[in-house]
């Protein structure tokens, strides 16, 4: 039988770079190793030319393989290390100030949050009222608007290296269970905990930028989701009782994706240098449909974009 070697290549390639966020998940390396690693990085611009050198000798294959291999590990440490750096140096240092807004929505309502560095958890509670507590190492406010149908929050101040001069933020939302039209959340060089148990929401926009944000949707109801992943990674959980439709697109980062009981799943995905894996497997083709999708109560259909990143469908180890 005749291998084709431009995909055996290509599978190599991308075996590599999702063996590298797989271990990362599964904690078998930690992120000294990873940075350790990509010290290495000129080893790739080696490997690719030492595989041109031997190509056209008894060793082409063992070179080509090389040359695909070595740069997906460099590719899949970035990954894995691009949204923990965010996280680690935007973490730690108590607030030394806390200031809390709070109001109360008289219908369906718009809200839109950009946070700074540092970390952002969203949760909810019964009724219509919202409250938001803001913490800041450098006693820095954020910008609050409200209204008695819209609530706005951003960190402000992000041009260049400013950004990071503003202190770490540590933000408490906590949204109500009635109804919200459209809910927008970016996550900047930090940390993003979402957890929206008796949401209402219509439309759900979701951001990470050199971060790491996780999103449980299991208990809310979701409408359509739409999401941006840039140097960092997203990982949520589906609605259980709800069917959704959402579009993802992921830059140089990851996407996890998990899948309650009794949701079938249909995925559709494009891109350029990237990788899909089910269950820890890796996937051909630009469509995957669950195997229950036909027979399930709830139905999520997903068009996902990934340019130089991963999506993990029930990762090993669950979305975190």
């Amino acid at each position: 039988m005749r291998v084709n070697r431009r995909f055996l290549y290509w599978g190599v390639f991308l075996v590599s770079i999702g063996g590298v966020l797989v271990a990362v998940d599964l904690g078998a390396v930690d992120t000294t190793t990873i940075t350790d690693a990509l010290r290495l990085w000129p080893l790739a611009i080696v490997a690719i030319g030492l595989g041109l050198l031997l190509r056209r000798t008894q060793f082409s294959l063992a070179g080509g393989m090389l040359a695909a291999a070595v740069p997906g590990l460099v590719l899949g440490s970035g990954f894995a290390l691009a949204p923990r750096l965010g996280a680690d140096w935007c973490a730690g240092g108590g607030p030394s100030s806390v200031a809390t807004h709070q109001g109360v929505f008289d219908g369906p309502a718009r809200v839109s949050v950009s946070s700074g560095c540092g970390a952002l958890v969203v949760t909810t509670a019964p009724g219509s009222g919202w409250q938001f507590e803001a913490g800041n190492t450098a006693s820095r406010a954020p910008i609050v608007d409200a209204s008695a149908q819209s609530l706005s929050i951003d960190a402000g101040g992000r041009e260049g290296w400013h950004f990071f001069e503003r202190g770490r933020d540590d933000w408490r939302l906590t949204l109500p269970t009635s109804a919200i039209d459209d809910l927008s959340l970016v996550v900047n060089a930090g940390e993003g905990r979402i957890d929206l148990p008796g949401a209402q929401i219509g439309s759900l926009e979701l951001t990470t930028n050199a971060a790491q944000t996780t999103v449980d949707l299991s208990q809310a109801s979701v409408g359509s989701l739409s999401g941006i992943v840039n140097a960092g990674m997203l990982s949520f959980h589906l609605p259980a009782t709800t069917d959704l439709v959402g579009s993802m697109e992921v830059n140089a980062g990851a996407l996890q994706v998990c899948v309650p009981s009794g949701v079938g799943l249909r995925v559709q995905h494009s891109g350029v240098l990237n990788g899909v894996t089910v269950n820890g497997s890796h996937q051909s083709g630009t469509y995957w449909q669950s195997y229950d999708y036909a027979s399930a109560a709830h139905h999520a259909d997903l068009n996902v974009n990934v340019n130089l990143g991963g999506l993990e469908i029930n990762p090993i180890g669950g979305c975190k």
